[in-house]
C-alpha cells in the first residue's frame, strides 16, 4: 500500500523498471533448453505479477487522491488501520497534516501507518476517526 506522494512516485519509478525488465527479457530469444526454458518463464510471469501489483497500488493511491471512492468495505475490525491510513489519502492529508491535527509529531504517524497502528491504543484509533472526519460502521455479530 501506498502511504504519501514519496511512495507514490517511488513506485512509479518501480512500474518503468520493471516494464523495461520485462521488455529486455522479451526482446531476447527463449532458451532451447527446456529448463532454462522454464526458468525464463518464470522469471517473466513473476515480473508481470509483481508489475500488476505495483500497477494495482498506483491506481488505487490515483483513485483514493481523486476522491474517486466514496466509502470503504471492511469485513473486520483487523481491517480498520488500512481504512485509516486510506481515509487519510482520501482527505487530502499528508502525514504531517494529520500529526498538526493529532497533535504529535510526524514521525508518530509514519510510524503508525507503517506499522498499521499495531501498537495504537483504541483511544488513539478513535482520535484518528475524528481528526479525519469519518464514520465507521461495523455489526457486531454473535454466532
Amino acid at each position: 500500500m501506498i502511504l504519501n506522494e514519496r511512495q507514490y512516485m517511488i513506485t512509479k519509478a518501480q512500474i518503468k523498471k520493471f516494464e523495461l525488465a520485462i521488455a529486455n527479457i522479451k526482446n531476447t530469444p527463449p532458451p532451447e533448453d527446456k529448463n532454462q526454458k522454464l526458468r525464463y518463464q518464470s522469471h517473466l510471469e513473476s515480473l508481470n505479477g509483481q508489475l500488476e501489483e505495483l500497477r494495482e497500488q498506483v491506481e488505487e493511491y490515483q483513485n483514493l487522491k481523486e476522491r474517486k471512492i466514496d466509502r470503504l468495505e471492511c469485513s473486520s475490525l483487523e481491517e480498520l488501520p488500512e481504512a485509516l491510513i486510506k481515509a487519510r489519502i482520501f482527505r487530502g492529508l499528508t502525514q504531517e497534516q494529520l500529526a498538526e491535527r493529532l497533535s504529535v509529531k510526524e514521525q508518530q504517524v509514519q510510524r503508525d501507518e507503517a506499522n498499521k497502528y499495531a501498537n495504537s491504543s483504541f483511544t488513539k484509533i478513535l482520535k484518528v476517526q475524528r481528526a479525519l472526519n469519518i464514520e465507521i460502521r461495523e455489526e457486531v455479530i454473535f454466532k
